[in-house]
């Protein structure tokens, strides 16, 4: 029994013991080998069976590259494939092309020194030419597969191997085409053309050979080449009505300190002072104003350059598969330019796509309408259980009344506490809930009390009542929830010109509301109810559908009488309702007083 440690022998410790320990350890040193060997991957990150790196020519956020992107992407994570893609940004759009290129290309050589791509994806022509121009600097021999390179010619690529891609090619003569079917009667083209980069102008010099030469044997003819938009916006000013213009390119304007008009910049300016329709070519003009076109859309650039970089991962070699010369377009028109220049769907090609379409009731309100649906079904439910319940409860009460004398002391008890209950919600039934006026409860109350007292003080009594002109008409156009807050304001305005202690406005019913002027004689209840009349149209609450104006007005009936005279409140109550309705037959937005039966009372 012994244990050699650093040349020690030591006693006591017994060799078997040992062995076992020694095992032990040899088992759970194996098993967090074999752990750390499974997790490995999990901890340097996921594997990829391919790398691609995307240059994009613009910057994030742009809505023609950031289209090209994400039909990229879709078509690749369609596979199912574990592909890692980089992205790299040149920000052409919000830089002038330049020196800055060379930092770039500098940074992106540190970056990827040590972490190769199996392919370069670029997008839109920027992209196109630093690849080809850093292309041994970066990334030598790789595959290049490009997208979006503007009226692109095969002889560009002569000579650069291991490339492919996908042509963005516009056609004008079909959009004229379609163009001038939409708007029969057409005599006078525009077209904005520049120079502004090598896309722009090589577009312009197609346009100039090709296309408008035969084009000016039908009609005007009109080209705005790298004009300001002042030029632009004048001459578009002197055309006949009959005019479509296309935007095949940028005007000249830019926006300070060196940077280019983005396309949406330059489509919104462009329609925003042009009065005819206006067509384009590229889906980033959309929702600019244009009215639509043959339009070719980043999503389909970026799924056609996935299929072609699909197949180069594949193993297909670049320079074996032939650039797509011919991009898919779609007929796209936006339902509201269409509206400003009574273009009618029924006048649009087949199969054409409609942007900004107002929604059917139905699609905007579907849930709301089952919804309500549902509430009824579950209402009539309710209802038919209810009627089975008071038939219930009329048995139940047939047996309760032989019960009643017995309940006649505890009834005795409740009546203190009922009472002081009652005198509380007295309290609180005395208000209008919507506009915190005094309640048609109040008002008769009051005007009863008021008569008796006056009688006896042998002083006039006065009474307004007012009607919201055409009320009806104003729910029907602008809805409940708009008429209650138009009661409320008017209501807050009544309130806030009734403040002496005595008198007292209230709100009658629906849109009538009346203010008891206890002491006061015809001349002071005219002036006060003349105040009420213009300050409510001093609210200018908008009523287009009223009869009176186009504002909110009210129609104001005026009674004074001395008490002594009356019988009852009611009297006094159809004296100013007759005045009221005086003033509506007058042509409302106006009132009616009694002067003279004020005067015959003695007032």
């Amino acid at each position: 029994m012994f244990l050699v440690c650093d040349g020690l022998r030591l006693r006591g410790v017994d060799e078997r013991s040992i062995m076992y320990r020694g095992a032990i350890v040899k088992f759970f040193f194996c098993l967090t080998l074999t752990v750390v060997y499974a997790a490995a991957p999990c901890l340097a990150g996921e594997a990829h069976d391919a790398r691609i790196l995307f240059i994009n020519s613009y910057h994030h956020g742009y809505s023609w590259s950031d289209g090209i992107e994400q039909g990229f992407r879709e078509r690749i994570d369609a596979t199912g494939r574990k592909v890692e893609i980089s992205f790299e940004y040149l920000d052409s759009r919000q830089f002038p092309l330049g020196a800055h290129l060379d930092h770039v290309a500098r940074s992106m050589a540190v970056k990827y020194a040590d972490y190769r791509p199996n392919l370069v994806a670029v997008s839109d022509n920027a992209a196109f030419d630093f690849a080809i121009r850093n292309r041994e600097r970066l990334f030598p021999g790789l595959p290049i597969v490009f997208s979006g390179y503007n009226n692109f010619r095969p002889d560009i690529i002569d000579g650069i191997a291991n490339i492919t891609g996908v042509n963005e090619e516009v056609d004008i003569p079909d959009t004229v085409e379609m163009a001038l079917k939409v708007h029969p009667g057409t005599h006078t083209l525009v077209f904005i053309l520049s120079t502004a980069d090598a896309s722009n102008k090589r577009m312009a010099e197609v346009a100039e050979r090709s296309t408008l030469p035969k084009l000016r044997e039908r009609f005007d003819i009109v080209v705005l080449k790298d004009a300001p938009l002042e030029e632009v916006r004048r001459r578009l000013e002197k055309l006949p009505r009959k005019t479509v213009v296309f935007l095949c390119g940028q005007i000249s304007d830019d926006l300070g300190a060196g940077r280019a008009l983005t396309p949406m910049e330059n489509g919104r300016l462009v329609t925003a002072n042009s009065p005819f329709p206006t067509y384009t070519f590229w889906d980033f003009h959309l929702n600019t104003g244009v009215i639509g076109g043959h339009i070719l859309t980043g999503q389909d650039q970026g799924r056609l350059q996935a299929e072609l970089a699909l197949r180069v991962l594949a193993g297909t070699p670049a320079d074996t598969i032939p650039v797509v010369m011919t991009s898919p377009t779609s007929d796209i028109f936006d339902y509201r330019v269409m509206e400003r220049f009574g273009v009618k769907p029924g006048n649009l090609p087949l199969n054409s796509i409609i942007i900004n379409h107002p929604s059917s009731p139905w699609e905007s309100y579907r849930w709301q309408i089952l919804g309500i649906m549902a509430l009824l079904a579950l209402e009539t439910l309710l209802i038919a259980v209810l009627v089975r319940i008071t038939r219930d409860r009329r048995r139940a009460l047939d047996d309760l009344a032989q019960e009643r004398k017995s309940l006649e002391r505890r009834v005795d008890e409740r009546t203190a506490e009922l009472k002081m209950a009652n005198e509380q919600l007295a309290l609180l039934s005395f208000k209008d809930g919507l506009t915190g006026l005094a309640n048609r409860r109040r008002f008769d109350e009051v005007l009863e009390g008021e008569i008796l007292r006056l009688a006896r003080s042998g002083q006039p009594l006065s009474l307004i009542i007012l009607d919201v002109d055409s009320f009806k008409n104003f729910n029907d156009t602008y809805g409940h929830v708009a008429g209650d807050d138009c009661l409320r304001r008017v209501g807050g305005l009544i309130d806030s010109l009734v403040n002496r202690p005595p008198d007292l406005a209230a709100r009658y019913g629906g849109e009538e509301f009346t203010v008891i002027l206890p002491e006061t004689n015809s001349q002071g209840a005219a002036r006060l109810a003349e105040h009420i009349r213009v300050g409510i149209e001093q609210l200018a609450i908008p009523h287009a559908t009223s009869r009176a104006a186009d504002h909110i007005t009210a129609s104001l009936g005026v009674a004074t009488v001395f008490p002594s005279a009356l019988t009852a409140g009611n009297d006094l109550v159809k004296l100013a309702d007759e005045q009221l309705y005086r003033a509506k037959s007058a042509g409302r937005n106006r009132l009616s007083a009694d002067v003279e039966q004020a005067a015959v009372n003695g007032g």
